[in-house]
């Protein structure tokens, strides 16, 4: 409880320092709102109903992205690890295309899919793929091969030595890349909806743009933080979870 507390004393200490400047007289609210007027206009706008529509709209894409590319990238991750030709026909490919910002490819969906939940969806599911395709894949690297010669000697086979030794031994460097891509594809969606749709909190970000209305900018960013610290927080208490459960099974 202790540590919990001192953790969060600098964020409080951030958000006084953010009203007392805020509140200077040389300092315009219009550009630059105090936190409280910020805050309130955080709870109007979810009496309103709109940010509590866009952010689930946000959670949607992202949540579809996020699990397909996941899913993609453990399994392809998995196989390729497993399957040295495999890997030496996919690793180049993947080499030649990690490099490229997920968000550079808005432009070419929009073109292909016009405007539509296409595009965050797929920016989303290239934003995810990458970190879990490569960490799966240097978590099969990394399992001990006298682990996995021991248990075909017990008899294993290949499904069994997947499901009990590969993946397991696998997980850590998995959730490695979950969370890497779990705050990752949560900007990536909110990017695309700026650029290419008009719903989600993308778009109330460049509504509050559009009318100069710093309070409603300021109000969607502090929502997308909230989104993001209990999405990382999500992840890692699911990853306590699993490699407990694990530690606790190899005993």
């Amino acid at each position: 409880m202790e540590r919990k507390i001192k953790t969060l004393i600098p964020v409080f200490l951030f958000f006084a320092v953010w009203e007392t400047v805020a509140r200077l007289p040389s300092v315009p609210h219009y550009l630059f709102p105090p936190f409280s007027k910020v805050i309130i206009k955080l709870l109007e706008e979810i009496a309103k109903g709109d940010l509590v529509k866009n952010t689930f709209i946000t959670l949607y894409r992202v949540g579809i992205g996020f699990f397909a590319g996941t899913i993609t990238g453990i399994v392809l991750g998995l196989a390729s690890g497993i399957s040295e030709k495999l890997n030496e026909t996919i690793s180049p490919i993947v080499a030649l295309l990690y490099p490229i910002p997920s968000i550079g490819w808005i432009p070419v969906l929009m073109v292909w899919f016009g405007i539509s939940d296409a595009v965050p969806i797929i920016a989303i599911f290239i934003c995810s793929f990458f970190p879990i395709y490569m960490n799966a894949v240097r978590g099969v690297k990394s399992v001990d091969s006298n682990v996995i010669n021991a248990a075909r000697t017990m008899g294993a086979n290949k499904l069994t030595l997947i499901k009990n030794v590969i993946l397991p031994l696998s997980m850590p460097n998995i959730f490695t890349g979950l969370k890497i891509e779990s705050g990752m594809s949560l900007r990536t969606g909110v990017v695309a909806e700026m650029l290419a749709i008009p719903s989600g909190l993308g778009y109330m970000l460049m509504k509050g743009e559009s009318l100069i209305d710093v309070k409603l900018m300021f109000a969607v960013l502090l929502s997308i933080a909230l989104i993001s610290v209990i999405i990382d927080f999500g992840v890692k208490f699911l990853e306590k979870k699993v490699l407990i459960w694990q530690n606790s099974a190899s005993k």
